[in-house]
Parts: C-alpha cells; structure tokens; sequence
C-alpha cells in the first residue's frame, strides 16, 4: 500500500479538513483503501490502493485550489504500508512507520508548500520530486480569481468524465463564465495566468512516471 500524509502548516486558525474529506470522498473513493485520519497536530494519513498512485498530483492540484493560501506538505511513500490493507482493515502504521512518518514531518520546511515522493525508485523518486517543486511553486502562488475558476473547472471536469485525472477543459470554460457571470475571455485569460495548461501537463507527467 502507498502511504500519503498531508500536513497544514498556518499561523491563523487551521482550516477545516471535511471540506478535504468531501471532496477525496466524491472523487477519490475508489482509488482510498480508507478515508484520511488524523494522527498529529494538523497531520493526517491515508492508505492508498497499489497502481493507483497517478492519483497524486491531481489530489494535490485539488488540495491547493481548495485551501489555497495556507502551507500544504503532502508525502507519498510507495511500501510503507502493508500490501493487504482494505477499508474493512483500515492500515495502522506501527512504530517502525510511525518513526518514519515522524522524521518525515519533522524534515519539512517550515513556511514552504511541498510534494514529496519515495519509494518509487531514486530516479524516479528524483524526476517526481523535481516536477513536484515546479508543480507545487505553481500551486502556491494561485490568486483567489484563479482559484475560483479551477475550481470550478475540476468540479466540471469530473462531473463530465467521473475521472479526477481528467485535465480536458474544452467546452467547459463557457459554463464556468456562465456560473460565475464572466466572459468566456475573462476565464480563458484566468487559466492562462494560472498556468493550467503547465499544471496539467505535470501532472500528467508525474502519473506517467508512476504507471
């Protein structure tokens, strides 16, 4: 099983994590071995099925839109879990994991948004985690405008293709302008100033070099 850990880092209150667990439960059920639990302050940790981790980046693309402005540190450790873990049994990381996943979190720097990949084999684990800090460099910089549109885009993209990996936004931009009384033009500029188009690429890079 994959290991996935998200942690918050904020100065201001800590933003809920239903909104989070919503949304995972809406696109990404099928791919959970069991919802996120918490397990340290503003920490959580969730137990992926095995050849599902394409998953992750757009879970993280998801994450930053919809807490956009607050630090995110996401983690995904490829065997650190057992192999047999369901949601009838969900996974419990025993000390030897919870050791690691300490020395994890405690690794993280502090004030920065980061994406973390292990386990994959060192180059892969090292292609990953390049493309993570441009991807992740992206994501954190997202206006709340830019924000308003994604997320609108993403919840539009899986309605239509029930695939959260699905990055198509052809003939969807004028229904986003419809909800949010803009011009076609306004959000196509939007997506462009987000960079979507580098952002899904990305993604879909980093899904390639997992399959």
């Amino acid at each position: 099983m994959i290991l996935s850990i998200l942690t918050f880092q904020t100065p201001r209150t800590p933003p809920s994590f239903q909104p989070f667990a919503d949304l995972c439960n809406e696109r990404y059920a099928p791919y959970l071995s069991q919802p996120f639990s918490n397990f340290g302050p503003e920490s959580w940790y969730s137990a992926v099925k095995p050849y599902h981790s394409g998953i992750f980046p757009f879970l993280a693309m998801d994450l930053m839109i919809l807490y956009r402005g607050c630090t995110s540190n996401l983690f995904f450790g490829h065997d650190l879990l057992p192999y047999s873990s369901d949601e009838n049994h969900p996974a419990q990381m025993d000390d030897s994991v919870m050791n690691q996943v300490n020395a994890i979190v405690s690794s993280i720097s502090k004030g920065t948004s980061t994406m973390q990949f292990r386990g994959y084999g060192n180059r892969i684990d090292i292609g990953l985690n390049a493309l993570s800090t441009l991807y992740m460099e992206i994501l954190s910089s997202l206006t709340q405008v830019e924000c308003g549109v994604l997320s609108y885009i993403r919840q539009l993209q899986f309605e239509k293709y029930q695939d959260p990996m699905e990055t198509k936004t052809f003939g969807l931009q004028k229904l986003v302008a419809e909800k949010l009384n803009k011009s076609p033009v306004a959000v196509h500029k939007s997506l462009r100033s987000a960079k979507y188009n580098l952002l899904a690429e990305t993604a879909t890079a980093m899904k390639q070099l997992m399959a």
